[in-house]
């Protein structure tokens, strides 16, 4: 019998298909780190344009199949980093019901920039690929405003608000502003600089800032 972790109980042919699952996923997550691995470096190596799907394939020793099951175009592969830290929606849906919107939002930031602290070099070169590459580079305003967009639906779920909330339309847009701003200072930057140390600096320097809000002009007497 196998007991998972929530208290539920399961008999030994569940449990098996359980662990026969967790295996799958595993083997999958492996795989699909071997194939961005491979593309970046291949990206890196001899440029975005010149780098084909079939050499990609080859040098992760996959089947274009198999690849293409993973990632069915090449623009797709060189912004994996880029959308997995851009997930905001996600990682807000993953902080506790309990924590405060504004607590949540900076955890959510400060876990997506966690991210770059652990790449081992190679975001700085692929975003300097990706600004010269017009396919991948159009790809990417494409994926950031997906991004936004469930940030936004993360956010009106969290505070029981309409899509299209004023609220919440421009909680998602500060917090991705927040997003873009700590991450091009940290390109900006050498790159030797912690990348959560980034964020968390400006996160602090904001919450000392009075921001100012556009307000109507004065109405006209008639």
């Amino acid at each position: 019998m196998y007991i998972h972790p929530n208290g539920f109980q399961y008999q030994s042919g569940v449990t098996d298909m359980i662990q026969a699952m967790g295996l799958r996923e595993l083997k999958a997550t492996r795989t699909r780190r071997q194939i961005v691995d491979v593309a970046l470096d291949l990206f890196i190596e001899q440029g975005y344009d010149a780098t084909t799907m079939e050499q990609i394939a080859e040098r992760a020793e996959v089947g274009s199949t198999t690849l293409y099951r993973y990632f069915p175009s090449k623009d797709l592969l060189i912004l994996d980093g880029f959308t997995r830290s851009m997930d905001l929606g996600a990682r807000l849906r993953e902080r506790p019901a309990e924590e405060p919107l504004n607590v949540a939002l900076g955890a959510a930031i400060h876990e997506s920039f966690a991210d770059f602290a652990i790449d081992d070099g190679r975001l700085a070169a692929v975003r300097r690929i990706v600004d010269n590459a017009p396919v991948p580079r159009a790809r990417l305003w494409d994926l950031v405003a997906r991004s936004q967009s469930d940030l936004e639906s993360a956010i009106a779920d969290r505070v029981r608000r309409p899509a299209g909330d004023l609220l919440v339309a421009m909680t998602a847009h500060l917090t991705f502003a927040v997003y873009q701003i700590a991450a091009e200072t940290w390109w900006a930057g050498d790159h030797q600089a912690s990348p959560t140390g980034v964020v968390d600096d400006l996160l602090h320097t904001l919450n000392t800032l009075d921001l100012v809000i556009p307000t109507p002009p004065p109405r006209q007497r008639p």
